[in-house]
C-alpha cells in the first residue's frame, strides 16, 4: 500500500470558555498588583524570600484558575496526501450460478486460468486446440461438470499464483464488496469471506453499485473500481451510458473482469405465423421470428417438419438481434393431404463450436388437395371488384368465377370467366365453396335461389358479404339472406354520386381483429397495427344496427354507435349452421392500393377469402381459442378467449366452462402436470368466453377445451423475460468492454487478469487530520490542587495563618 507522503504538522492554542481572555489579563493583572501590595505590608517576621515565594505562588494559582476559566485547547492539524480507494465489486446476483457451456478451447483454457491448472501470466497459445487444454480441465461431462460463472470468480479471487487482491490493495487501500439488488461490504481478511457469495440476488443492479461509490465527496471516491461480473444489468435506476459519463467526470476508470463463455447465448423462437391451411403443390409460406444473442462465428440451421417429414432446410450466420426473421417456403405434395390436422414443426439449431442449441415450435396446419372454388356475384364492376377479380385469376389456390347483374351480356357469355346467370341448380351453386356477393339487388334471386342461398351456408359453404349504396344490404332484410348475415340493418337507400364527400375514417381493430391472422397485413404484429392505422381513409360505411347473437367483430367505425351504443361493426362475421358468414359494411379497400398495388389489399381480401372459404372444404371448427398475447413470459397473466359453439353450431349459452391445462415437457408424475382453469361467458355475447392464466412456470403447455363432440387445443409456451436473472443469456462482453473502454478502464479476460494490478493506477488525495485537546482535564486539576497545597503547607510550616 502506498503510504502518505508530505505530511506536516501544526499546533495552536485556542480558548473555547465563555470568559473574554481580556478580562483575564485584566484581572491577572490586578491580581499581580494586589498580591505585590498584599506581601509588601505582611508582617516583618517574615522574610522576604519567603514573601517573594509566597507571593509568587499566590500569583501563579490565581493565573491557573484565569486560564482554566478560558478552556484551553490544544490544537493540532496533519496535513499531507493519503492513497484513495481501490473499489471490488463482485456480482452476486443468479445469473452468475448459469453453468456456461465452454464447447471452444479458448473457454476451456480461460477455466483451466481460473482453476489454477495454467500459469496465469502463461499468454494465449495461438491455433488452439483441445488437445493444449491441460488436463482436468472441466469438459461439460457428469464427471467433469462445467464450472458455474460464480465458482469461476472465487476461485480466480482465491488463485495463489494471480494473487490479485493482494496485488491490488498494494495499489490502494481496497473496499471489497458483493452487489446484486443491492450492494454489501465484505472484509477480505476473514478467511470465510468467499464462502459468503451464495448467487442468491434476484436482480442485477451494476450501475447503482458502481453509483453509490462515486456519490461521494470528491476526495473520498475510489481511484478505481474493478468489477468482476457477467455484465447481465436488469435492475438499475440509471443506465451503462450515465455510469460511463460520471466516470468521465470523476476520472474513475471501471475495469471490468468478464466471466461467461463465449460460445454462450440466448436462442429462442417468438413466433412462426404460419397459415392455418396448406394447399398441396402450391408454395407455403413459413415465417420464423426469433431472438439469438451472445453467439459468435456460429450457424443458425432452421428445419421445418411437416407431420415429422423434413420439408426445408436453411443455413445463415448468425447475428444478434431481439426480433430476427427468416421466411421459409416449401411446397406441400400431394401425399400430404389428409383428413384431420397435421403438425408443422419448426426448428431453429445453432451450431457453435462442438456445441448445438436448439428451439422448437409445433403448430397444426391442414393441407387441401383442391383449389377453392369461388363465385363473386356484383351489380356493376366496382372497384373493389376489379381489383379483387386480377388477384383472385392470379391466384394458383383459386377457381373463381365471377357474375355482373348490370354488365354486358355479351361480356357475360365470352371466355369461360364469367357466368351469365346465377346458378339454376342446387348442386351448381353446392358446387362452390365460397359465395361473395356485393351490390346485389335482391330481385336478382328468385325466391328458392335465396333459399338455396341459405342451405348452401347451413351446410358448410362460405359467405362474404361486401356492402353497396344501391341493393345489398338494403334489400336483404326480411330474406333469407338477410337471416343468415351477423348483423341487423335497416334498409337504407343512399343517393350516389352526390358529389359531397363524407367525412374520412380508419377502420379498428377490435381485440378480436388484432389476434386474427386474417386481418394481419405484416408478419410483424406491431407493424401490422402501424399499417393500419396509417391506411388510407375511407368515406362511405353502411350503419349497423346491431350484432346478431354470438357475431365477432373484428373492424368498427372510429366514431360511429349502433343502436345500443357500442362501436359500430364494419367487419364482422359468425357461423351459421356449418357455414361461416362475414360482413363488409365498406367497399373502399381499393384506396389502400395508392402507390402500394396490392401490398396490403390483396392480403387482406386472400386472407378474408381462405378463411371464409376453406371451412366447407375441411369441416367446421366448434371450439376456437386464442392468446392475448404471443410472448407469454414468467410472472405474468395472460388472457384467453374462447368462442364455442355446439354440435349444431350454435353459441354456448352456460355460464362456465370448464378447461384443462397441461404442462407437455414435464413427466405424468408431476403435480403440476396438469391444472384446471374455469372459462367464464362474456356478457352480452353468447358463446365468448375469457379465462385468465397465470404464466407462474417456464415450459411448454397446452389448454383443451371440449364443447361436448369437439375438442379445441390452445399451445402456448412460457418463457422467462429477457431481463431476467435467469433468462438464457451469456456474458454481456461487448457492452461491458464499451464501459470498460469509455471511462479509461479496461476489460479483462481471464488470460488478461495478471496484467490487471499494473493496469489500476494509484491516486492520492489530499488530507486534513484535526485534533483537539482540552487542557481543562484532570490533571490540570491535580496541578491546581498542589500549588494551592503547596501554599498551604509553606505558610503553616512559617506559622503564618
Amino acid at each position: 500500500m502506498i503510504a502518505s507522503i508530505d505530511a506536516s504538522l501544526f499546533a495552536t492554542l485556542a480558548f473555547r470558555g465563555w470568559f473574554p481572555l481580556w478580562l483575564a489579563i485584566a484581572v491577572a493583572v490586578v491580581a499581580f498588583i494586589g498580591v505585590t501590595l498584599l506581601y509588601c505590608y505582611e508582617a516583618k517576621r517574615v522574610a522576604v524570600p519567603l514573601r517573594i515565594i509566597l507571593g509568587g505562588l499566590r500569583i501563579l494559582i490565581l493565573c491557573a484558575i484565569l486560564f482554566l476559566i478560558l478552556r484551553p485547547t490544544w490544537l493540532t492539524e496533519v496535513r499531507g496526501n493519503r492513497s484513495k480507494q481501490i473499489a471490488v465489486l463482485i456480482d452476486d446476483s443468479q445469473s452468475m450460478t448459469t453453468r456456461d457451456p465452454r464447447p471452444n478451447p479458448i473457454d476451456k483454457w480461460r477455466s483451466a486460468i481460473a482453476l489454477d491448472l495454467v500459469p496465469p501470466e502463461t499468454a494465449l497459445p495461438e491455433n488452439l486446440t483441445s488437445t493444449a487444454v491441460p488436463e482436468g480441465t472441466p469438459n461439460g461431462s457428469p464427471q467433469a461438470p462445467w464450472p458455474s460463472r460464480l465458482d469461476l470468480a472465487k476461485k480466480t479471487l482465491a488463485n495463489p499464483r494471480l494473487n490479485l487482491l493482494q496485488q491490488l490493495n498494494e495499489r490502494g487501500p481496497l473496499q471489497v464488496a458483493s452487489f446484486g439488488a443491492s450492494r454489501s461490504t465484505k472484509d477480505p481478511r476473514n478467511p470465510d469471506w468467499l464462502s459468503s457469495f451464495t448467487g442468491k440476488q434476484e436482480r442485477t443492479a451494476l450501475v447503482d453499485a458502481a453509483m453509490e461509490l462515486l456519490n461521494r465527496d470528491e476526495n473520498e471516491v475510489p481511484a478505481a473500481i474493478v468489477i468482476i461480473t457477467d455484465g447481465r444489468e436488469n435492475a438499475s435506476t440509471k443506465n451503462l451510458d450515465q455510469l460511463a459519463r460520471e466516470c468521465q467526470r470523476l476520472k474513475v476508470p471501471l475495469h471490468v473482469y468478464g466471466i461467461g463463455s463465449s460460445a454462450f447465448g440466448q436462442l429462442q423462437i417468438r413466433d412462426v405465423n404460419v397459415q392455418d391451411t396448406l394447399f398441396a403443390d402450391d408454395v407455403a409460406a413459413v415465417p420464423v421470428r426469433y431472438r439469438l444473442k451472445g453467439f459468435k462465428e456460429a450457424k443458425v440451421d432452421f428445419i421445418v417438419k411437416l407431420n415429422g417429414r423434413e420439408v426445408v432446410t436453411k443455413t445463415v450466420d448468425a447475428k444478434d438481434g431481439d426480433d430476427l426473421r427468416e421466411l421459409l417456403t416449401f411446397t406441400p405434395e400431394k401425399k400430404d393431404v389428409q383428413a384431420g390436422k397435421m403438425e408443422l414443426t419448426t426448428s431453429v439449431r445453432i451450431r457453435s463450436g462442438d456445441e448445438t442449441f436448439t428451439d422448437e415450435l409445433a403448430k397444426s396446419v391442414r393441407v387441401i388437395d383442391r383449389k377453392l372454388k369461388i363465385l363473386m356475384v356484383d351489380s356493376n364492376p366496382r372497384w373493389d371488384f376489379k381489383f379483387i377479380q386480377r388477384g383472385l385469376l392470379r391466384d394458383r389456390r383459386i377457381e373463381a368465377k365471377f357474375m355482373l347483374t348490370e354488365g354486358d351480356p355479351r361480356a357475360m357469355t365470352l371466355g369461360d370467366v364469367f357466368i351469365p346467370k346465377f346458378p339454376t341448380t342446387r348442386p351448381e351453386l353446392f358446387a362452390y365453396d365460397l359465395l361473395i356477393l356485393g351490390d346485389v339487388p335482391i330481385a336478382t334471386f328468385s325466391t328458392e335461389q335465396q333459399q338455396w342461398i341459405r342451405e348452401f351456408v347451413e351446410e358448410g359453404g362460405g359467405m362474404i358479404h361486401m356492402a353497396g349504396r344501391a341493393h345489398g344490404p338494403a334489400n336483404y332484410v326480411g330474406t333469407p339472406i338477410g337471416d343468415i348475415l351477423p348483423v341487423e340493418v335497416d334498409s337504407i337507400k343512399f343517393v350516389i354520386d352526390s358529389g359531397t364527400r363524407q367525412e374520412g375514417f380508419r377502420p379498428e381493430l377490435t381485440s378480436a381483429g388484432m389476434r386474427s391472422l386474417m386481418l394481419s397485413l405484416d408478419d410483424n404484429p406491431v407493424e401490422s397495427l402501424r399499417i393500419w392505422r396509417a391506411l388510407p381513409e375511407m368515406y362511405w360505411h353502411y350503419p349497423v344496427k346491431k350484432l346478431k347473437p354470438g357475431a365477432e367483430v373484428f373492424l368498427v367505425h372510429p366514431k360511429e354507435k349502433t343502436a345500443d351504443n357500442k362501436p359500430m361493426p364494419l367487419m364482422a362475421s359468425h357461423y351459421f349452421g356449418k357455414g361461416y358468414v362475414m360482413f363488409a359494411a365498406f367497399d373502399e379497400t381499393w384506396r389502400w392500393r395508392f402507390n402500394e398495388a396490392d401490398k396490403y389489399f390483396y392480403r387482406f381480401w386472400s386472407q378474408v377469402i381462405y378463411v371464409g372459404g376453406v371451412s366447407r372444404t375441411l369441416g367446421t371448427k366448434t371450439t376456437q381459442l386464442s392468446l392475448d398475447t404471443p410472448e407469454a413470459a414468467l410472472g405474468k397473466t395472460g388472457t384467453v378467449y374462447a368462442r364455442l359453439l355446439s354440435p349444431d353450431l350454435k353459441p354456448l349459452t352456460a355460464e362456465r366452462i370448464e378447461a384443462r391445462v397441461e404442462r407437455l415437457d414435464v413427466d405424468i408424475t408431476d403435480k403440476d402436470k396438469f391444472m384446471n382453469v374455469e372459462l367464464k361467458a362474456l356478457p352480452g355475447q353468447p358463446g365468448e368466453y375469457i379465462a385468465t392464466i397465470p404464466f407462474n412456470r417456464t415450459g411448454r403447455f397446452s389448454m383443451k377445451v371440449d364443447n361436448g363432440t369437439e375438442s379445441g387445443l390452445l399451445e402456448y409456451r412460457v418463457a422467462l423475460p429477457n431481463d431476467h436473472e435467469m433468462a438464457p443469456g451469456g456474458l454481456a462482453e461487448d457492452e461491458m468492454r464499451q464501459l470498460a473502454l469509455a471511462t479509461g478502464g479496461t476489460f479483462y479476460r481471464e488470460e488478461d487478469l495478471s496484467r490487471m494490478p499494473e493496469t489500476v493506477k494509484p491516486k492520492t488525495t489530499p488530507f486534513v487530520q484535526k485534533q483537539e485537546i482540552l487542557l481543562w482535564n484532570v490533571w490540570a486539576m491535580v496541578a491546581l490542587i498542589c500549588l494551592f497545597s503547596l501554599e498551604w503547607f509553606i505558610r503553616k510550616f512559617n506559622s503564618m495563618s
